[in-house]
């Protein structure tokens, strides 16, 4: 049930951000848009265990936000790269692989990726060198997810207009 309540918001919250103008981007960007609005809304209503079945029946639906690595993940089994052993139906979240086919990154998600890029830049500043140069690394490569983000990004407009 945890579970079910988690990806409903989590494609509330999509459906929401798109509605109001935000983009998307990454493999699975055009697939999150079709399930942020096709997706059941269950604001205000309770989830029975028949609700919760279904839902997690329903594949296209079923998006997990992953803020420790600043993406959602719109799971689909044969293209998750956090595991390839085809048992699990869920994503293992703590192993998301970056040029996985199941990524979405949202604007909110390229804001944070800069914020934590600047809080290891400040970091560098004070660190040894060959750490703060590790730091400064990562922090340019979180900026250009960042910026990649920007450059391919897409809303929901370009997708339905």
């Amino acid at each position: 049930m945890e579970t079910v309540l988690a990806v409903a918001d989590t494609v509330s919250d999509l459906h929401d951000d798109l509605e109001a103008g935000g983009g998307i981007s990454g493999p699975a960007a055009r697939r999150g848009i079709t399930a942020a609005i096709h997706a059941p809304r269950f604001a205000g209503t309770v989830i029975t265990s028949t609700t919760a079945r279904r839902l997690l029946a329903n594949e296209d639906a079923m998006i997990y936000d992953n803020p420790q690595a600043f993406l959602l993940c719109h799971y689909k089994r044969e293209q998750a790269l956090c595991h390839r052993d085809g048992i699990k139906e869920t994503p293992s979240l703590d192993r998301c692989v970056p040029g996985c086919g199941n990524i979405v990154r949202t604007d909110e998600h390229a804001a944070r990726l800069r914020d934590r890029a600047d809080v290891l830049d400040k970091r560098a500043a004070h660190t040894p060198l060959p750490v703060g140069d590790r730091l400064r690394a990562n922090a340019d490569k979180l900026r250009g997810m960042a910026e990649h983000h920007d450059r391919t990004r897409i809303t929901l407009q370009e997708v339905t207009g």
